[in-house]
């Protein structure tokens, strides 16, 4: 069963048509079985949801799990967290969905209490994210995802840069910048322990319909139906068989991920953030989550 636990149809028109068309296209040919539909909260990820399966063509077999990437504050960062279910949740959560509404110590316990939600920690140690930021120190790492059910093993954002480096005649000069998005994408899973988590995600984090086919072998054959998909998604522990899109059109395809990349930070540069006092005490309580 080949799964994505972590896409965006990132719908930036009224009437995104073609691009629903070209995203069932890519997963199709992509031979995905399973897919985490995980919009920003911040892009209505209700909308992004429900809006790709009413474009579900009718001859598709993948199952389509409805997710969202969430915002939660600590101290004056705004960490992502990744949500899902196996059904459409998201009226039952509204909270949730509003980005720096919930401390990142208060939506982990909301989530871990919660009956028909399971969440994962997304590119915890990618270049540049605010999780890395605000542990910077592998110890501290390692400490915070002991205390989560589950973390993303491998993120497929930085694939195609690190190709495009790695490339000869482009190695000399961007090698080093290229091993450096290698080991942010890539968690060694020695450094953690397994029985500790309940599964690890692999995700290809595409933005675009060209970036689709990052995905994860979960081992033992075809999934009978949506509820054993759902079922060995939330518990499989083995991601050693992965598989990769094409690296085509590098130079293109990485102009139109910045302009998606900066248009989403500028995004959250300007979202409504908690006032000074609130960070101060988020900041102190995440210290003291961790410490405990």
């Amino acid at each position: 069963m080949r799964a994505d636990y972590h896409l965006h149809p990132n719908l930036l028109r009224k009437h995104p048509t073609r691009r629903l068309r070209k995203i069932w296209e890519a997963i199709a040919a992509s031979n995905l079985d399973a897919v985490i539909c995980a919009e920003h909260a911040f892009k209505d990820a209700p909308l992004a949801y429900r809006r790709l399966c009413a474009a579900r063509p009718e001859t598709a077999t993948t199952h389509v799990f409805p997710g969202a990437e969430l915002v939660a504050t600590a101290g004056s960062r705004g960490i992502d967290v990744i949500a899902f279910g196996e059904e459409d949740w998201y009226d039952r959560h509204p909270r949730l969905l509003e980005p720096y509404g919930m401390p990142l110590a208060e939506m982990l316990a909301y989530l871990d209490a919660s009956s028909d939600l399971r969440y994962f920690i997304p590119h915890p140690t990618l270049l540049g994210t605010p999780l890395l930021k605000l542990h910077p120190h592998p110890e501290e790492m390692r400490a915070f995802l002991a205390r989560v059910p589950a973390f993303e093993a491998f993120n497929g954002s930085p694939l195609l840069l690190e190709h495009l480096c790695m490339l000869p005649g482009i190695r000399l000069p961007f090698g080093r910048f290229g091993r450096a998005c290698r080991r942010g994408a890539r968690l060694p899973l020695e450094l953690f322990g397994r029985d500790t988590h309940r599964f690890f995600a692999v995700g290809s984090d595409a933005h675009h319909p060209s970036e689709i086919g990052f995905g994860v072998e979960i081992p033992g054959g075809p999934a009978r139906g949506r509820a054993d998909t759902f079922r060995r998604l939330v518990t499989n522990r083995d991601i050693t068989t992965l598989y990769f899109p094409r690296f085509n059109a590098l130079i293109p395809r990485l102009l139109m991920t910045a302009a998606t990349t900066l248009r989403e930070a500028l995004t959250r540069t300007f979202l409504p953030l908690p006032s000074s006092a609130s960070v101060q005490h988020e900041h102190v309580q995440a210290r003291r989550v961790l410490a405990e």
